[in-house]
């Protein structure tokens, strides 16, 4: 007969188990909802952002929330485990690999894709932004392309035309979906009979 007996059996510790439960509970309700929600600027110090406040590209450069966060130091574990779970619990060559993929993207591709090449036009976008935008840079009304079952007014879209992503959301999705075929193939390649 299984008993839980957790939270009920009398032990010799000087403080109850629910007692540490519950003082863990709010100190990592704490620890999250300081950084996360009342102060975001912890998730993301950027020194380059600080030394030139008004240069629009130190902005793009050095902020680690809507640049390269070249510089950029974070105090919240939260943004360090965002991507790759816990680095304590990865492999050393699982994190260098998914960090020089991303340092390769980030650092090299987008840069060269953005100012060198232009691609998708896309000096009229912010470099990172998740939103939609026109074809003049401003963000995209989607509730003016949907009618009032959700459905697509083609009339309407035509009006205010085709929809832009940032050229770091296209990248992102254009990778995403190299990265699902280059699986495939590999394991046809490597596994397959």
């Amino acid at each position: 007969m299984f008993v839980c007996r957790a939270f009920h059996e009398k032990d010799e510790h000087r403080i109850p188990r629910t007692k540490f439960f519950f003082f863990a509970l709010l100190f990592c309700l704490s620890w999250y909802t300081i950084p996360g929600f009342f102060f975001t600027t912890l998730s993301s110090i950027s020194w380059v952002c600080w030394i030139f406040p008004k240069s629009v590209i130190a902005q793009k450069i050095g902020s680690g929330m809507s640049g390269f966060g070249v510089g950029a130091l974070t105090l919240d574990w939260a943004t360090v485990a965002s991507f790759l779970l816990s680095p304590l619990v990865s492999p050393f060559f699982a994190i260098v690999n998914v960090f020089v993929g991303y340092a390769s993207v980030v650092y090299v591709v987008i840069p060269m894709a953005y100012w060198g090449l232009n691609v998708y036009n896309a000096d009229r976008f912010p470099i990172f932004s998740s939103l939609l935008f026109t074809a003049h840079g401003q963000e995209y009304n989607i509730s003016a392309v949907l009618d009032n079952r959700s459905e697509l007014n083609v009339a309407e879209y035509e009006k205010q035309g085709r929809i832009h992503l940032s050229l770091s959301f296209a990248l992102t999705y254009g990778f995403g979906f190299a990265t699902i075929a280059s699986t495939v193939t590999h394991v046809f390649c490597f596994y397959g009979r």
